[in-house]
């Protein structure tokens, strides 16, 4: 039983699996809202503020991807759990790019393991995030395959819509990421450059979201994200306590729409004097103090980091488009 009764939206068109898991999240004590469709589901979210939302991925448009995308995008902190009948890594991948905190496969013949998932999910912790990814991170290894098309998905669209925000960029190499994360009217942008001789970087830049889950579930209570410093290094602990084999440079800035300035903490990056001046220093290789400056800004936001792998990034953000 939950240790409380969590409102739980349920978005599946599968009738029949619908009718079990509603049984399954009663008999354990949830309250559940069931849609059939992604349009609605997303209406009912900003209506009845549910604790977790369970979605099936191949819905008819809007596709389960593209809902649990719309979801982080509006409600960062809300736990959202994939579910598919489609054991491909590629699906999990992109499941969990577009910000799901875990995946359960169809048919479920261990409903003990659903319930501790969502669970898992209601009452998050570091340690259950560093449990997963150690799960993943081993598979990866094991399976050279799995591996290797996981590295052939990671490739992003050089342009993206956010809800007020529009942003483009460019890379010169594979091994540079960049995660955007709506915070209210602002926007915070990760922009981070992997080790391409590690053996971990293909799985770490497919869970570059999960690392950031802890920090957009604790933003509504005024924590992490509201701190690029802190963010930083709670992101670098965790890739210590994981034991990742993994270094990587990264600059978290935090776009003020309203104000026009930009809050900036660094970890390795390159480009101009003010990402030089609160350098802490390549995530991954040791424990570090982050600090963070703000300064004024105007939009168009232009960017250009380098890291120091020799990877480049170009990115603008535009504020203000419909």
């Amino acid at each position: 039983m939950f240790e409380r009764s969590p409102l739980i939206l349920l978005i599946e068109d599968d009738p029949v699996f619908r009718r079990l898991m509603v049984t399954y999240l009663e008999l354990w004590g949830a309250r559940v809202i069931e849609v059939d469709n992604g349009d609605e589901g997303i209406g009912l979210v900003g209506k009845q503020a549910p604790d977790l939302v369970l979605i099936n991925l191949l819905l008819a448009a809007p596709s389960g991807i593209e809902v649990i995308a719309c979801l982080k995008q509006r409600y960062p902190a809300l736990p959202v759990i994939a579910i598919s009948a489609r054991l491909k890594m590629v699906d999990v991948a992109r499941a969990l790019r577009a910000g799901a905190e875990d995946y359960l496969i169809k048919p479920i013949r261990n409903w003990r393991q659903v319930f501790d998932v969502m669970a898992a999910c209601l009452g998050s912790s570091p340690r259950r995030i560093w449990g997963e990814l150690n799960e993943h991170l081993a598979f990866f290894r094991r399976d050279d395959v799995a591996a290797s098309r996981l590295s052939r998905g990671l490739r992003q669209r050089p342009e993206r819509d956010l809800g007020g925000w529009h942003l483009s960029w460019r890379q010169s190499t594979p091994w540079l990421l960049a995660e955007y994360i709506r915070l209210d009217q602002d926007l915070l942008l990760l922009l981070a450059e992997f080790d391409p001789l590690s053996m971990d970087t293909p799985v770490v830049m497919a869970l570059m979201p999960l690392l950031l889950h802890e920090p957009q579930r604790q933003h509504q209570s005024g924590s992490l994200l509201n701190h690029p410093g802190r963010t930083l290094e709670y992101i670098n602990r965790l890739i210590l306590d994981t034991g990742l084999n993994c270094r990587m440079n990264l600059a978290l800035y935090r776009l003020q729409a309203n104000s026009n300035k930009v809050v900036l903490a660094n970890g390795g990056m390159a480009g101009n004097d003010w990402l030089a001046r609160c350098d802490a220093g390549p995530l991954g290789a040791g424990t570090f103090s982050a600090s963070q400056l703000s300064y004024p800004c105007s939009f168009p936001f232009d960017l250009t980091l380098h890291g120091g792998f020799g990877g480049e990034i170009q990115l603008t953000a535009r504020h203000g488009v419909s």
